[in-house]
């Protein structure tokens, strides 16, 4: 008998062994685990759902809940990731939609969906979330004098948590067991916390800008910054979601439209309110683009006309 179940820890081996373990080369089992068993208190007691016949795992949604703080009002929020059915149950794979009908207070999300899974969940109102991307290039040797920080970045975990508000603090302490940077630039009397996955995919290694907790601090300081992350993680560039800085003037970047294909569905959130926190984009450290390498090399070339690019470029070799 095929039944939908919730997903507890208990559960976890069976998931793994039916579809995880093959998934993603690059995810292992503890990371994984991580992803469905997280700890942070979300007040459902579940990760989602698997579908099982006589006790065997079919399918599964998972999902990950979280409650974030918008414009002073607490919001709950649900990521669905991972949808898969195998293919011989596909006819019941409509089945996976009935918990997503009952999250009626919920901000959903879904960053990594196929064609199959957007078509369908549009039908239950969910829209196109933009997925557009700002890629930032290392800058110039000459440029390199105007990115001047007039205070020192901090990276460890430990010395950061301190000097956070509640907010960022719950947000720094919730993403530690996973595969994210963590960057704090405090200067007269603000702070700026940053929150960062190291991508390393497509054998293009970058890092991606999830999470800016004062967006003024930030831009004023942003060329040092992309600097110091660049040459920290040896990133051949940095990326930043457009619907959150679209406000900020970057220099020596493009824009550049993520395949991912995001969706979301909400009645008290808007777009530029929801980041990639609390998510699988950044529990698995996952990317949303193909390979770069040809676009990347063309912008470079004209970002240094004149100078052979022929291999991967790397920050230290345009004076980062």
């Amino acid at each position: 008998m095929v039944k939908l179940e919730k997903i507890t820890s208990e559960l976890f081996p069976r998931l793994y062994e039916a579809f995880l373990h093959d998934d993603d080369p690059l995810s292992t089992e503890d990371d994984w685990k991580n992803v469905f068993d997280y700890a942070w208190d979300h007040g459902e007691g579940y990760s989602g759902y698997a579908m099982l016949d006589n006790d065997q795992v079919v399918g599964m949604m998972a999902m990950v809940f979280s409650r974030r703080l918008i414009g002073g009002v607490e919001r709950k929020f649900c990521n669905l990731h991972t949808w898969w059915v195998r293919e011989d149950y596909r006819g019941r794979s409509l089945a996976m939609l009935r918990p997503i009908v009952r999250l009626n207070e919920y901000t959903i999300t879904h960053f990594t969906p196929c064609d199959r899974i957007r078509a369908v969940t549009r039908r239950l109102g969910f829209k196109d979330l933009n997925s557009q991307l700002r890629i930032l290039l290392p800058q110039p040797i000459r440029s390199r004098r105007s990115g001047a920080l007039s205070t020192e970045l901090e990276f460890d975990p430990d010395r950061i948590s301190p000097h956070l508000n509640a907010v960022d603090q719950r947000i720094l302490l919730d993403h530690l067991p996973y595969r994210t940077g963590n960057v704090l630039l405090a200067s007269g009397g603000q702070y700026c916390y940053i929150l960062y996955t190291h991508v390393v995919r497509h054998r293009l290694p970058y890092c991606h800008v999830h999470y800016i907790s004062n967006k003024g601090l930030y831009q004023k300081n942003e060329t040092a910054i992309r600097a110091a992350l660049l040459k920290r993680h040896s990133a051949r560039f940095i990326a930043v979601d457009e619907r959150l800085t679209s406000d900020i003037n970057f220099r020596n970047s493009f824009k550049f439209w993520a395949p991912a294909h995001a969706l979301y569905k909400s009645d008290n959130v808007n777009p530029d309110q929801i980041d990639n926190l609390y998510s699988d984009v950044v529990f698995l450290s996952l990317t949303g683009l193909p390979d770069m390498s040809h676009e990347l090399g063309q912008r470079l070339r004209r970002l240094m006309p004149g100078v052979a690019i022929e291999k991967p470029v790397t920050p230290q070799e345009v004076g980062v």
